[in-house]
C-alpha cells in the first residue's frame, strides 16, 4: 500500500496532541503544574492539533468532497472530525478554567485533570479506530489500537516533559513527567514489537490473481513476504532501528536520564521527543507497508 505521507503526519501530530492533553490531565489530577506550564500546555495541543488537522487536508485532491462523508457516522474522518472538535471544546474549558482562577498552588481542578484524561484517552482510540479496515489484515486487529496508544503516550510524556523543562517548572512536575516518558517509551517499544511479531502470524486466503490493466508490468504483490518484513525483510531497518531503538529505547533512556539528573532535562526532554517523532513517522511507514488487502485481487 502506497504511504500516504499527510495522513501519516496527521496521525503523529493527533497522537501527540492528545497525550499531551491526557498527561496534562495526570498533572493536574495530582495537583502539579502551574498556571503559566497549563495555559501554555493548552495552547501547545491547540497548534498541534492544527497542525495535524491541516495534514489531513493535504491528503485531499478536492478537499471540498470532505463534507460529503460527514453525513456516516461509521466513516473514520466523521469520528475524527467529532473527536477533533470534543477535544478543542474541552481545550477552551480548561483555558476558562484557568482564566478564571488565581495564581495559588493548585491551577487546575481535580475534575479538570480527568476530563483531560478521559478525552486523552477517547482520542487515542478514535485515531487507530478510524483506520481500522478489515479488507486489510494489518489494519484489523488489537494491534492498531495498541500501537497507536503506545505511540500518543510516549509521544504525549515526551512532549509535557519538553514543556515542563522549558518553563523550568518545579521538580517534582520534571521529575514525574521524565519517570513517564521513560515508561512509555518502553511500553512503546513492547507495542511495536507485539505488531510486528503478530503480522507474521496472519494467514491469507489466495483467490489469484488477474491482469493489471493499468499497469501490467507491476510485480504481483507477496503478501505474505509483505508481513514479515518488518520484522525480517526490507522494513527490518526502519522497524527495529527507526521505530524500536531510536522511537521508543531512546526515548526511555532519555527519560530515565532526566529522572536522575534533573540538570539535563531540557536537552534530553527535547531528543526524548525528536526520537519519538521519528519512531512515530517510521512506524507509520512501515504500517503502510505491510496494508496489503485480504484477497489478492491484482
Amino acid at each position: 500500500m502506497e504511504v500516504q505521507y499527510p495522513l501519516v503526519f496527521f496521525t503523529l501530530f493527533l497522537c501527540l496532541s492528545s497525550g499531551m492533553l491526557l498527561f496534562q490531565g495526570i498533572c493536574a489530577v495530582r495537583g502539579l503544574g502551574t498556571k503559566k506550564f497549563h495555559t501554555v500546555m493548552l495552547a501547545a495541543e491547540l497548534v498541534v492539533l492544527a497542525i495535524g488537522g491541516f495534514s489531513s487536508f493535504l491528503h485531499l485532491h478536492h478537499w471540498e468532497r470532505i463534507f460529503n462523508g460527514f453525513g456516516h457516522l461509521t466513516s473514520g474522518i466523521t469520528q475524527e472530525l467529532i473527536g477533533i472538535v470534543v477535544t478543542v471544546v474541552v481545550l477552551a474549558v480548561l483555558f476558562g478554567v484557568l482564566r478564571k482562577g488565581g495564581d495559588g498552588e493548585r491551577a487546575l481542578p481535580a475534575w479538570c485533570g480527568w476530563l483531560a484524561v478521559v478525552v486523552g484517552v477517547i482520542m487515542g482510540f478514535v485515531c487507530a479506530h478510524s483506520y481500522y479496515m478489515p479488507a486489510r489484515p494489518a489494519w484489523s486487529n488489537f494491534t492498531l489500537y495498541v500501537y497507536y496508544y503506545g505511540s500518543e503516550l510516549v509521544l504525549g510524556a515526551a512532549g509535557a516533559w519538553l514543556v515542563a523543562a522549558v518553563l523550568k517548572e518545579d521538580a517534582k512536575v520534571g521529575e514525574l513527567l521524565a519517570k513517564l516518558t521513560c515508561a512509555m517509551g518502553v511500553v512503546s517499544a513492547v507495542a511495536v514489537v507485539v505488531a510486528g511479531f503478530y503480522w507474521t502470524t496472519i494467514s491469507f486466503g489466495d483467490v489469484g490473481y488477474s491482469f493489471h490493466t493499468t499497469d501490467p508490468t507491476a510485480v504481483l504483490p507477496a503478501p505474505a513476504a509483505a508481513l514479515a518484513a518488518p520484522m525480517s525483510g526490507s522494513e527490518a531497518g526502519m522497524f527495529w532501528g527507526g521505530a524500536v531503538v531510536v522511537g521508543s529505547l531512546v526515548a526511555a533512556v532519555c527519560g530515565a536520564l532526566g529522572w536522575k539528573k534533573h540538570q539535563v532535562a531540557l536537552p534530553a526532554s527535547a531528543a526524548a521527543l525528536v526520537c519519538s517523532l521519528i519512531g512515530g513517522v517510521c512506524f507509520r511507514v512501515v504500517l503502510y507497508a505491510v496494508g496489503v488487502s485480504f484477497y489478492v485481487y491484482f
